[in-house]
């Protein structure tokens, strides 16, 4: 897909995250791209949230603009309520991204499901479809290095609670040496005891470009400090404009492993506030110490982590995630059915696959619903008038095939990256149709001892049950209703294994529940095979033991999850009447049999 013209959103915030939008402004349009900004944080001062919200989705989608992709960088503006933005911008057809900034302090619910292309600060939060896009720092202007800077210490940024206790212990290091430390930025925190501190000026309010620049040049040292996290362990942009602009060197701490990785021992780094001490009175006292870190640690981020290499690689990957318009269609064979009977543990196949990185499902979306009227009355098929008209079964086909991969594009953004799995076996209409609607698609024919199923649906038809509306209300084990059960049970499984046959071979599964009890490791480790999707058996046993029927509240008779067990039939009340157990043999024998599920 060509990329020539983006509209890039800010977040409300008027501090960090803002310089990474200006970066980016800046830099996109060194790459030769026309950049539409739209500043939240400024457009609020003058609309409304709501009025915002619909300006964004009306410059968005204004066919004058032709725009190519909207870009927002941080997205926490848009969350809750105002998540509509992206996912209408999503829904109308123009591709949503998101560059989030706040990871892993800050969340974005169903982020999958609003914005088609991901991409992160922290390196700990890219997978899964997420890409890591580090963040980075504008060039600066070369400006001679001051022989006697003013101030021995600086800090640049917003004062939040937890950095707090390290600036004071650092006042407090400057009050005793009388070293100069300015403190300069938003304070959510600690005024009023910083301010006590003679050494210490502080500048509060929004620091500019310029001003920064002025901060750095007069600085020998600019302390970053790192929001608390047990598992960041990025740069933030502090790290990479301090170093680029090459005057001051740099204090960093908390540690964490990429600055280190990037930087070596060109930045500073501490743990605790004492260790911090000590390095700066290091970095002040040795000049030469500090000015050779400062022009290795300028050289480092100059050659690779301005953000005009970001841009390019943001529009790089961009251009090849969004190439094909039809990208759903195109990884058809990372899609797979489940079919077979209800009550078979498809729920429990089904969350456990969902539940492995790389793999999304899709629960009981009724998409064969469609294709009842065609099961119910045959006929239609021959009718010529009939919209399901066999003359025009290409035409028909196509268009469910396109609703459905629509639907796909919109819940799950990321599939193609991801595989989706669709639990669908409470429509066995649809069973004979998937290869023909997706002949490149997978299958996997889930099965159980019929009886057990049988079982199973007299316990769901009960007073109290979890889901008394099957039946009819009356008793489960009368002559008719259990005719009624164990007809539909056979009619789903025949429907599944019909489909299951005429299938390709290297594209379905025939997996049992009592398989998936027994070796569950190695049930799901063939399931990602068919899925293309390559997983270690450490990471699924995580997953199963996560799903151990131990584990599930509400449990036992009546309840959804009943035993966790195969067999359970032949102790059963249900099968107490050996009329019971003679319609079933009779309806549900042969095919029992046909699976091998022979009476020792």
């Amino acid at each position: 897909m060509a990329i020539s013209k983006v509209l890039l959103v800010a977040g409300s915030a008027n501090f960090s995250t803002r310089e990474v939008w200006e970066g980016y402004r800046i830099a996109l349009s060194y790459q030769g791209i026309e950049v539409i900004p739209y500043p939240t944080f400024s457009l609020l001062k003058v609309l409304s949230p709501d009025g915002v919200c619909s300006d964004l989705i009306g410059t968005a989608l204004d066919c004058d603009q032709q725009i190519d992709c909207v870009v927002f960088i941080d997205g926490l503006y848009f969350r809750g309520k105002r998540a509509r933005v992206p996912r209408s911008i999503l829904a109308a057809g123009t591709p949503t991204v998101l560059i989030a900034t706040d990871d892993p302090y800050e969340e974005i619910p169903q982020a999958e499901l609003i914005y088609r292309v991901r991409f992160s600060n922290e390196l700990t939060c890219a997978g899964d479809g997420v890409q890591y896009l580090p963040t980075a720092s504008l060039e600066f202007p070369e400006l001679p290095r001051l022989e006697n800077p003013k101030y021995a210490l600086s800090f640049v940024g917003t004062v939040f609670e937890d950095r707090v206790p390290f600036l004071v212990h650092f006042a407090e290091h400057c009050e005793q040496q009388r070293l100069p430390f300015l403190i300069a930025g938003k304070f959510v925190a600690g005024y009023d005891e910083l301010s006590k501190f003679q050494m210490a000026t502080l500048r509060p309010g929004t620091i500019g470009f310029a001003e920064k620049c002025e901060i750095y040049a007069n600085s020998k040292v600019v302390l970053n400090l790192f929001r608390g996290s047990e598992t960041a362990q990025s740069p933030n942009p502090r790290v990479f404009e301090v170093t680029a602009f090459g005057h001051a060197a740099l204090l960093s701490g908390p540690k964490r492993s990429e600055v280190r990785s990037i930087f070596g021992e060109s930045v500073a780094e501490f743990e605790t506030p004492d260790k911090g001490i000590r390095l700066f009175d290091t970095l002040v006292t040795d000049s030469e110490t500090r000015i050779s870190n400062v022009v290795r640690a300028k050289e480092i981020t100059t050659s690779g982590h301005l953000y005009v290499d970001r841009a390019a690689q943001l529009i790089k990957n961009l251009r090849e995630q969004l190439a094909d318009a039809r990208v759903a269609e195109t990884n058809e064979h990372r899609l797979a059915w489940i079919i077979g009977s209800g009550r078979t543990g498809s729920t429990w196949l089904a969350e456990m696959l969902g539940d492995l990185p790389g793999i999304r499902r899709w629960h009981e979306p009724y998409f064969g619903r469609f294709l009842k009227h065609v099961q119910d009355r045959p006929e239609e098929l021959d009718r010529n008038a009939s919209f399901f008209s066999r003359k025009y079964l290409r035409t028909w086909l196509d268009g469910l095939r396109k609703l459905f991969y629509g639907m796909v594009q919109d819940r799950y953004p990321d599939f193609g990256r991801h595989a989706l799995v669709v639990k669908e076996v409470n429509t066995p209409e649809l069973f004979g149709w998937i290869h023909s609607l997706f002949p490149t698609g997978q299958l996997i024919y889930l099965v159980r001892d019929p009886f057990d199923t049988l079982d199973s649906y007299f316990d769901m038809q009960k007073p109290g049950s979890w889901n008394s509306h099957f039946g009819d209300g009356d008793d489960p084990l009368t002559e008719a209703n259990v005719r009624r059960t164990a007809s539909h049970i056979r009619n789903a499984m025949e429907a599944a294994a019909s489909a299951y046959d005429r299938f390709p071979s290297t594209q379905r599964l025939r997996l049992s529940y009592e398989e998936l009890l027994a070796a569950p490791v190695q049930s799901l480790q063939k399931c990602c095979e068919l899925l293309s999707v390559e997983r270690t058996d450490s990471e699924i046993e995580e997953v199963v033991k996560k799903h151990d029927f131990q584990n599930y509240s509400k449990t036992g008779k009546l309840q959804f999850r009943r035993s966790g067990r195969s067999g359970v039939w032949r102790n059963s009340e249900n099968f107490r009447d050996p009329k019971v157990l003679g319609i079933a043999d009779e309806i549900l024998g042969p095919i029992r049999r046909i699976h091998g599920y022979e009476d020792q």
